[in-house]
């Protein structure tokens, strides 16, 4: 019986004692932060909160524990370009944007992670959007703009044209007023650029007219993206509209 009691106690310590151990281990705290400018601007690339994600993966982990794969996190891009996070661990990490709406990018190997870092990364957008007007007549809104595709040789389908509407300054793809009577004003295109542009590198679209109601303020934008991978957004920047 004493054997027996004197296992158990001692199996309760072990425990305990990895409590401990666990319970010891530093948080992660090292920071990492930085832009996703835009190539052709020079300014960080238009977008919505959160449209995408940085890939990231953890090298240190790798060399620590031999024969282990590590699983790449994602870390989320604001909607200005910016990207921030303050909870990952010290050591050497390969990052990647992808799936975003640009050209495929090389990974970013050997980032050093210590405290604070910051990692820039520029990108070429598959569209670009400009001259955009948003035109209120009465409760009538018009959306315009000029899509570009500064690349075409090996360009995705041009995919849609389409116009966001927001009650908030978050507008886009994840944040918008989502109706039918806005959804069916886009332009539905899914086609080669030569077939639905010619040989121009750039076309006029008009969205709408969007009904809007009187007393409201909405934040507008065009967004047009191509038929690769998840069919991201080239955005325009984004306008307030007050209807009287």
């Amino acid at each position: 019986m004493k054997n027996i009691l004197y296992l158990l106690i001692m199996a309760l310590l072990l425990s305990f004692t990895a409590c401990q151990e666990i319970d010891n281990w530093e948080e992660p705290s090292a920071r990492i932060y930085g832009n996703v400018i835009d190539k052709y601007t020079g300014s960080n690339l238009l977008m919505d909160q959160n449209d995408w994600q940085i890939r990231i993966i953890d090298r240190t982990w790798e060399e620590k524990n031999p024969g282990a794969v590590s699983q790449f996190q994602s870390l989320a891009v604001m909607k200005d370009g910016v990207y921030n996070n303050t909870k990952l661990f010290s050591g050497t990490y390969d990052m990647l944007p992808y799936d975003g709406p640009f050209w495929p990018v090389d990974t970013v190997k050997g980032v050093i992670l210590d405290k604070e870092t910051q990692q820039d990364f520029t990108v070429t957008p598959y569209l670009q959007l400009t001259n955009f007007k948003a035109t209120l007549n009465g409760t009538n809104l018009t959306l315009e703009c000029n899509v570009k595709a500064p690349i075409i040789t090996g360009l995705p389908n041009l995919y849609e044209v389409k116009g966001f509407l927001s009650l908030t300054t978050f507008c886009g793809n994840s944040n918008y007023i989502n109706i039918n009577e806005y959804n069916n004003l886009r332009k539905n295109i899914n086609k080669t650029w030569a077939a639905e542009v010619g040989t121009a590198d750039n076309k006029n679209y008009s969205l709408g007219p969007f009904p809007v109601k009187s007393g409201y303020t909405y934040y507008v934008r065009i967004g047009a993206n191509v038929n690769a991978l998840s069919r991201r957004y080239n955005y325009t920047e984004i306008v307030k509209v007050v209807v009287p």
